[in-house]
């Protein structure tokens, strides 16, 4: 990727998520993080994919995570037309890309695998004052 198309990612990036955040007014978007982690655009800049991690309330069933994530991206999805006309009004480039929303679940990830983690650290923790306590 050439550094303009790096500059014209972050620049749809920030602006896709300040629309999102601002001027998006669907109730299906009221969940506690909503985050647009990254755009790629395509070279001639006639389509472009915003990557979007929505993180549900953790006490949340799996279930409930899982339609909070849905519903997420159906009313992101339907305000592709609303987004592409702010993007319009915002950006000053010859082009502006048609934003595609897909799911990114890289952060959900990693935060399974800092979970997980801490709980092996913990454990081990557990077994090394246990240990202690024996030898004493």
């Amino acid at each position: 990727m050439t550094d303009r198309m790096a500059r014209v990612n972050d620049l749809l990036r920030d602006t896709v998520a300040e629309v999102v955040a601002g001027e998006l007014k669907d109730p299906r978007l009221d969940v506690p993080l909503l985050s647009v982690t990254e755009v790629r655009a395509s070279r001639d800049l006639r389509r472009a994919r915003a990557l979007v991690s929505v993180m549900a309330e953790p006490n949340d069933s799996a279930e409930a995570q899982a339609a909070s994530l849905r519903d997420a991206l159906a009313a992101l999805r339907s305000a592709e037309p609303f987004v592409h006309r702010m993007l319009r009004k915002k950006l000053h480039m010859k082009r502006i890309p048609w934003i595609e929303f897909q799911r990114d679940d890289r952060i959900a990830l990693s935060a399974g695998v800092d979970a997980r983690l801490r709980a092996l650290a913990a454990a081990q923790g557990e077994g090394e004052s246990d240990d202690a306590a024996a030898s004493a």
